[in-house]
């Protein structure tokens, strides 16, 4: 019996050269990666800067939510095809999603941390935008999640609420902010009336809350709408613009922080800051305050939606003490800005406001 010579027959080829088209793919995708987390690290760096460097201002102000799009498709892509790239873009999906586009994780109340065992207080706060604002959608809120206190702006005169006039309630209305208190208000002091000066439309309102008492201001500061539309529209002024209302909401924030540094015991900031929580005005004037949704918030809690604009400019933020327990954003009552409820508490003791 012969035996051929040579070399045995393979029944499978050991050649695992990838064909040139994979190969190409696994490329694309590796490059695709590596450039998402540089856009995704540069976005974070350029938003630092935000309220400080007009073009940072600007993006502060885009539908960040989008950046995570990309990095978001690729990882799939990558999960199928080249599992190497999967390196980059973790970290770029991360940081485009939380850093960068915002996205909250109650890191705090998932501690388990102690709550304080003194005053509790839970605020809903919400810029009605001068809008013909029907009565049963916030109605139907203020039912459900029962607050302590209602803080409005911008609200409209002939806007009505049959469950906020009832006999539970102490209502106080002024040029632009509208109360409503479960406990008694002691007092009322208009510190601004214009969301375009330099003291911002603002009012603080000490209420009686059984045996102590709260501060509350309630917020109205000045809008970018104009530099930002002008920025839009490729308009050479809109920088100017977008600079000019940065400095203002500096201005009206440190004098607001100088009011609100006088009083000792528990005082509450709620309204429309016209602040994005990116903002380096947040990290400079109100980081002995602790921003609500920041701390016990879940998800982007985009509080102004309008035109594919998506941004948390509205807070609810709480000092002497205090802490925020939770904070979510409220279904649309008929105002571009979403209502923001949270539920605060302070350690006991007497309060007092010079």
């Amino acid at each position: 019996m012969n035996i051929p010579s040579g070399d045995p027959p393979q029944l499978f080829s050991l050649d695992h050269t990838p064909r040139p088209r994979s190969s190409l793919r696994r490329r694309f995708i590796a490059i695709g990666g590596w450039g998402c987390l540089v856009l995704a690290l540069s976005l974070w760096g350029v938003l630092r800067c935000a309220d400080s460097w007009p073009p940072a201002t600007v993006v502060m102000f885009a539908p960040l939510y989008l950046v995570a799009l990309l990095p978001g498709a690729l990882l799939v892509v990558a999960a199928v095809f080249h599992r190497r790239a999967l390196r980059p873009l973790v970290p770029a999906f991360v940081v485009t999603i939380g850093p960068v586009a915002g996205f909250c994780v109650p890191w705090n109340s998932a501690s388990g941390g102690d709550v304080p065992a003194g005053l509790r207080l839970r605020v809903l706060t919400c810029n009605a935008h001068y809008s013909r604002v029907p009565a049963a959608p916030l109605d139907n809120l203020v039912t459900e999640t029962r607050p302590d206190v209602v803080l409005l702006q911008e609200w409209n005169s002939k806007n009505r609420s049959e469950v906020l006039t009832g006999p539970e309630w102490h209502i106080h209305r002024d040029s632009g902010h509208f109360l409503a208190s479960r406990y008694p208000i002691r007092r009322v002091e208009p510190l601004g009336n214009r969301s375009a000066g330099t003291q911002g439309s603002v009012t603080r309102y000490i209420l009686g809350a059984r045996s102590e008492s709260v501060v509350l201001f309630s917020i109205h500061l000045a809008s970018p709408r104009d530099g930002l539309s002008e920025v839009a529209k490729g308009d050479a002024f809109g920088m100017d613009n977008i600079l000019a209302n940065s400095e203002l909401r500096w201005i009206q924030s440190r004098n607001l922080a100088d009011w609100a540094g006088r009083v000792e015991g528990p005082v509450v900031l709620a309204g429309d800051f016209n602040t994005p929580p990116h903002s380096d005005i947040f990290r400079q004037v109100w980081n002995g305050y602790e921003n609500a949704f920041t701390s016990a918030g879940w998800g982007w809690g985009y509080t102004f939606i309008v035109r594919g604009a998506a941004v948390r400019i509205d807070h609810i933020l709480v000092g002497g003490g205090g802490r925020a327990i939770a904070c979510w954003v409220g279904p649309n009552i008929g105002s571009p800005h979403r209502p923001v409820i949270a539920d605060l508490a302070w350690p006991g003791g007497e309060s007092k406001v010079q």
